[in-house]
């Protein structure tokens, strides 16, 4: 990456509003806290400074068994600024920048730290932001050039007063990188906020709408036949769940079928699209979603197996032609029709197909409804 780059986590303050210390609430298979350091080791940062001061010693013990360092802030009860001046006073003298991380914003997806790493890289002397519809969120990257001023700062209303004096005054300069996580304008202050963010944490794999339309439109800039055709796979994948969950006790996810749908094809028009989409959205931390999207030029359905999200999104692929709704049959007739002159194709062509009849069989197996009947259902309500 090119430049040493630290974290800083404020977590000394007394979780008042929350009534628990945010950073021991238990979030997957570890704490707030926890996976907070998790993240940002997953994203190759080395020197983690956690900041302790209320109930300093259970802290510290989580921050060091999690790989961290723990700095204790001797005017805790002064406010967060004191906690960030901390921290910034136990970087090492190598540190180019740091990422300011409060304790309880944890479900920022790794790509949201490597956009940021790569805008650094470009911008080395910089305050950067990340930014989701308009609004800058957390964590900001910044520049050890600052570290001084924040260290000589008495702004009354510490940090935030500081780097918007900085961005007034061109002090140093600021970049906002636009990012698909709605996550960075997330934090838990109250019990309701956490609920709220354990649920947000099991689906932190699965971009939402407003997510997939910053994907679609504005990162990977989708053209409007795509989008169309985009648009009418989900919609069927939905569907297809709809009559899968009726069958079933835990039915598909139709968040992830919805978003897998939207986004199968982001990397179209570059060779073995599928595969490269699944890896564009591994790196920005959707992993559900990629496997997916990975899936869908070709999947085996083992027999009695049960069907996934896979599958559906796969299946569903197979019946849209453009915009439009067509059988399985057709859509694979159209590739023989425009292949003929190819025998390898060819027979590449009705390999795929055995594979699609298999997963359709199991599809309506499960249903008890043909896969035309509930695409014909789905074009009679979008007509």
């Amino acid at each position: 990456m090119g430049n040493e780059i630290a974290a800083i986590i404020p977590a000394a303050g007394f979780s008042s509003r929350m009534g628990k210390l945010k950073a021991l609430l238990p979030l997957g298979e570890t704490t707030v806290l926890g996976q907070l350091i998790a993240l940002l080791q997953c994203c190759a940062i080395r020197d983690i400074i956690v900041v302790t001061g209320h109930r300093s010693e259970e802290v510290g013990q989580v921050a060091v068994e999690a790989g961290a360092r723990a700095v204790y802030n001797d005017d805790y009860e002064l406010g967060m600024f004191t906690s960030i001046k901390t921290g910034i006073k136990a970087l090492s003298p190598e540190t180019d920048g740091f990422f300011l991380h409060p304790v309880d914003i944890p479900l920022i997806r790794r790509g949201t730290i490597g956009l940021l790493f790569e805008a650094f890289a470009a911008f080395p002397q910089a305050i950067i932001y990340p930014v989701f519809q308009g609004r800058r969120g957390h964590p900001p990257l910044i520049t050890t050039s600052l570290s001084q001023h924040i260290l000589k700062s008495d702004a009354p209303h510490g940090l935030r007063d500081l780097l918007e004096q900085a961005d007034r005054q061109s002090i140093v300069s600021v970049r906002e990188i636009e990012v698909p996580d709605a996550n960075i304008l997330f934090d838990m202050d109250t019990m309701t906020d956490y609920r709220s963010g354990v649920d947000l944490y099991c689906k932190r794999d699965v971009p939402t709408m407003d997510e997939c339309r910053f994907l679609l439109q504005r990162m990977f800039k989708m053209p409007a036949k795509g989008l169309a055709h985009a648009e009418r796979v989900a919609d069927l994948a939905v569907a297809i769940c709809a009559h899968i969950a009726e069958k079933r006790a835990e039915g598909p996810d139709r968040d992830i079928c919805r978003a897998a749908g939207l986004l199968h094809d982001i990397a179209k028009g570059h060779a073995n699209h599928e595969v490269e989409g699944g890896r564009w959205l591994r790196q920005l931390g959707f992993e559900r979603t990629a496997d997916i999207v990975a899936a869908h030029k070709d999947t085996e359905l083992a027999p009695d197996t049960q069907v996934t999200e896979k599958e559906i999104v796969y299946i569903a692929d197979k019946m849209v032609s453009g915009n439009r709704l067509v059988s399985v049959a057709e859509r694979f007739q159209e590739k023989m029709d425009l292949y003929a002159d190819n025998p390898e194709a060819c027979a590449a062509i009705k390999r795929r197909l055995h594979h699609a009849m298999n997963v359709m069989a199991a599809i309506e197996d499960e249903t008890g409804t043909s896969l035309d009947a509930i695409a014909a259902a789905l074009q009679e309500g979008i007509t």
